[in-house]
């Protein structure tokens, strides 16, 4: 601040200016009109006006360093606003960067820049792609555009964004490693059991990408977007992602694969990644029934590695389906009410093992007894030794063809040798009982049976689609009159596969090579929903679905940061509840409640670059500041303060 007099006709005048940059251009603004020095001295009783207004000036500049300087903004109702001016701005990133710098990025983004001839700030394009796909999900264009309304705008081109993914598609699982490598510094990361499930996402395209081979290594290229089996049963051609989780629901890795390949396969080369890049080899892995093959299963039925997976109870041998229906053997795996657990102790165990149909009648009568359900929340295990076999290539008919190919291959004896060879080994089964599980699939099977006896009367023959399809319980055969077959439609309720599947009704089974207690592999196996729960974020809020690229590997850097970004959100969920355990014990910080505040974040701009907060100041705000290391709850934020605290974010 300066103290600045101008002599008139009718006196000296007096005024407080300061020096300030605006738009990269060095101004001279007028903060203070204090009048003519005659009029000063009158008003302020000082027998020198000059100075008074000299030492004012010092003491304006000291409160402003302490930050206790009122700032007066004046405004003409006549004048226009400047075309082209965004006076509301995004001040979200300012809570994500944090994070976002603690993960190495920055440093990850200059290393492949520097073995690259990229021109453009890498960095600067993540962390705008990072940050946008939470606060504003959209198109690479449209976040291009989004990023001039934040506060600490980019400079960066949209031509530039494009190229951006084509470099990072090249260091994907690098870049997954380091990140990983890099958060194990910021909180613990529980990956003792990891968790693995795969989803797709649609393309708004009409054919599948062609194959093509690398003109350079004569390698064989599998095209991306291919039509395959989707989970929103769309008919376009889609892509598919692998994801692992670990034990706090936050991400862990990922991988993108062809849309019309089989699932299998790409748990196996996950788990290489893991292995090589990320240096997690002890670990057991969680997964449901659709990426539980046979080979997968051996595969992790290893030293150092174990694994649960979901067992369908239908795909067992009738022998092994009979020892895990049977009423005998099972023990109680939950009941959160003590008294009602006392009481199924007291009156149904004997030696703390129940038998399943003897539970079930007394329940019944309990509850004409006393109007309550006894199994309500109640759930019971038992353990099972099932046989498994496995098909698989025989080595020595492989041998053998390969050193003559196409021709019979005698073995001993003469005997020709076999193409494949299976083998067999013992599974551990924890099989589980719920009345409230029960009790649904009755009530998902009346109404498909409604749908089933409206298909019969009107006769409309179709398709069987899925398992959940009403037609599972239609029998349709052509007959004539005298019964032979012929293009007469008979049509009538199957009760043989209504009996068949009433049959599974409440039961569930993990199959597991763990030596742990039932208890303990079923409480592992207890987090597995969350994954279903990250799918549902980024394609709901993070807006990863549709995706409007069409080079595969811009494709697979867009999951990339996808991926990122769902990291960083759920890293910074566990930080504000674990710093504020009591607020969140008994109802935890839910996602979207935290994208919503995000997103609310916004600043208004005002005259000399100034900035007014413009979101409502609640608890889970006053957190995010906390954690961030910023104050914005201020009724005005200067300029040079908004860029102190940027920096500071940066730099955590």
């Amino acid at each position: 601040m300066n103290a600045k007099f101008a002599d008139t006709s009718k006196g000296t005048w007096a005024y407080i200016q300061k020096k300030v940059r605006i738009d990269g251009k060095s101004t001279t603004l007028t903060i203070k009109r204090l009048g003519l020095l005659s009029d000063i001295q009158k008003r302020e009783g000082c027998p020198d006006p000059r100075q008074w207004v000299v030492d004012l000036a010092k003491r304006m500049t000291e409160e402003e360093k302490r930050g206790n300087q009122p700032i007066s903004v004046e405004f003409y109702p006549h004048k226009e606003i400047e075309k082209g001016a965004v006076p509301l701005r995004e001040g979200g990133d300012m809570m994500l960067l944090p994070l976002y710098s603690r993960l190495g990025l920055p440093e990850i983004c200059r290393s492949i820049a520097s073995e690259s001839r990229a021109k453009y700030d890498l960095n600067e394009i993540l962390q705008t792609l990072v940050t946008g796909r939470v606060l504003s999900p959209a198109s690479k264009a449209r976040t291009s555009a989004w990023s001039q309304t934040l506060v600490n705008a980019p400079s960066f081109k949209e031509a530039e964004v494009y190229r951006a993914l084509s470099l990072l598609s090249s260091h994907i699982d690098d870049i997954q490693a380091e990140v990983y490598k890099r958060s194990k510094g910021v909180m613990a990361r529980r990956d003792r059991v990891i968790y693995y499930d795969c989803t797709n996402y649609y393309f708004e395209i009409e054919d599948n990408d062609p194959d093509t081979v690398d003109s350079e290594t004569g390698e064989f290229v599998p095209g991306l977007r291919k039509r395959g089996k989707s989970k929103e049963h769309r008919p376009s051609p889609i892509v598919q992602m692998g994801l692992f989780m670990d034990m706090d629901g936050i991400p862990l890795a990922f991988v993108v694969f062809p849309g019309n390949e089989s699932e299998q396969g790409s748990l196996k080369r996950l788990e290489e990644v893991l292995q090589q890049k990320f240096g997690i080899g002890m670990f057991v892995v969680s997964t449901d029934s659709g990426l539980a093959s046979e080979a997968n299963r051996r595969y992790n039925d290893m030293e150092l590695r174990d694994y649960i997976c979901v067992q369908s109870l239908p795909s067992l041998k009738a022998g092994d389906q009979d020892m895990a229906l049977r009423p005998e053997g099972w023990r109680i795996a939950r009941c959160a009410d003590r008294r009602r657990r006392r009481y199924l102790e007291e009156n149904l165990a004997s030696g703390g093992v129940y038998n399943l149909e003897q539970v079930l009648a007394h329940a019944d009568e309990y509850e004409k007894a006393a109007g309550k359900r006894l199994l309500k929340d109640v759930s019971f295990y038992k353990e099972i030794i099932v046989e498994k076999t496995l098909k698989e290539d025989n080595p020595q008919w492989l041998e053998a063809e390969r050193r003559h190919p196409g021709q019979p291959h005698p073995g001993a004896g003469g005997r020709p040798v076999p193409r494949y060879v299976t083998t067999a080994r013992d599974e551990r089964v924890i099989v589980t009982y719920s009345h409230d599980y029960a009790l649904f699939l009755r009530h998902k099977r009346e109404e498909r049976l409604k749908v089933a006896e409206k298909i019969v009367r009107r006769k409309q023959s179709k398709p069987r689609q899925s398992q959940q399809s009403p037609l599972v319980y239609v029998k349709t055969t052509h007959m004539t009159r005298d019964g032979q077959e012929a293009a007469r439609v008979e049509m009538s309720i199957d009760e043989g596969a209504i009996a068949q599947e009433a049959r599974f009704d409440g039961f569930y089974a993990y199959g597991t090579s763990l030596d742990d207690d039932a208890l303990d592999v079923l409480r592992m196996r207890s987090f597995h929903p969350e994954i279903e729960h990250l799918f549902r974020t980024t394609k709901t809020f993070l807006g990863a679905r549709p995706v409007y690229l069409s080079r595969q590997e811009r494709i697979k850097s867009h999951f990339l940061v996808c991926f990122l970004s769902m990291l960083i959100l759920k890293m910074l969920q566990k930080q504000i509840m674990d710093a504020n355990s009591e607020q969140y014990r008994q109802e935890p910080l839910a996602i979207d409640t935290l994208i919503s505040a995000l997103r609310r974040l916004k600043f208004g701009i005002v005259k000399n670059k100034n900035y007014i907060p413009m979101f409502q100041r609640t608890e889970l705000t006053d957190q995010l500041q906390e954690l961030a290391g910023v104050q914005i709850n201020r009724q005005i934020i200067t300029s040079a303060q908004m860029r102190a605290f940027y920096k500071k974010v940066k730099a955590c």
